[in-house]
């Protein structure tokens, strides 16, 4: 069964969220909140499938970006966020954020790109932790890489890297194919958005740059000119 948070301070656009989200599962439990401190609250409180936050909550201008924050201290719920506010202003920060997805209001009367959104997330995550088998689970003491599922944090030979969601998730699949080729495709199914081979090419760079942070070549992960990445040791 989802549980699912609105945090948006109108009351008509907060239940119309609240119902689109009952569309996607009867059985769905939908928390409402209408200010920070409330939602602040319930994200300590509860490991939610899904946050929708809206970022600026009066008297606070950017409230959703410190819930946000909070969410990242606690269970790390994937998170939409619903915004008035200019994409081009705040779609970088929601990136670095590591949020799912942003989408501008106003949201549509029947709802379906919302929908569409949240429904990629909750199928997405879904799959994500059902491919987690106990040999995922598993500390192998001869390997260098090491996820904690738990906190999410990596590390490598021992010393943490400080790597995103996202890039983490690619070094993981990169890494278990050690030697052989990880095609774009293949990079394409773990990414929420930007699946292009320049955005995967960024996120490669991001490793790069946690992996030199440690100490270790950056040549470790290499790109192949129009077919995918390798890990080399």
């Amino acid at each position: 069964m989802y549980k699912i948070a609105i945090i948006e301070d109108s009351k008509a656009v907060n239940n119309a969220l609240a119902e689109f989200c009952r569309q996607l599962d009867q059985s769905a439990e939908v928390d409402q909140f209408f200010d920070r401190a409330s939602a602040e609250m319930g994200i300590k409180q509860t490991d939610y499938s899904l946050i929708v936050v809206d970022i600026e909550l009066p008297p606070e201008k950017n409230a959703g970006i410190g819930l946000i924050n909070v969410n990242s201290q606690y269970h790390k719920s994937p998170v939409i966020v619903v915004s008035g506010l200019d994409s081009s202003v705040y779609r970088s920060i929601m990136y670095q954020l590591d949020i799912w997805d942003f989408l501008e209001k106003p949201i549509a009367p029947d709802g379906q790109m919302f929908l569409a959104a949240a429904m990629r997330v909750l199928r997405d995550t879904r799959n994500s932790q059902g491919a987690q088998s106990a040999q995922d689970q598993q500390v192998e003491s001869e390997e260098d890489l090491f996820v904690d599922h738990e906190t999410g944090k990596a590390s490598f030979k021992g010393r943490p890297l400080n790597i995103p969601h996202t890039a983490k998730i690619i070094l993981q699949k990169v890494y278990k194919n050690k030697g052989g080729l990880v095609t774009y495709e293949e990079l394409f199914e773990l990414v929420k958005s930007g699946k292009n081979n320049d955005a995967i090419r960024q996120h490669v760079k991001t490793i790069r740059d946690a992996l030199k942070d440690v100490g270790e070549s950056e040549g470790h992960v290499e790109v192949i000119r129009m077919k995918g990445v390798r890990w080399q040791d």
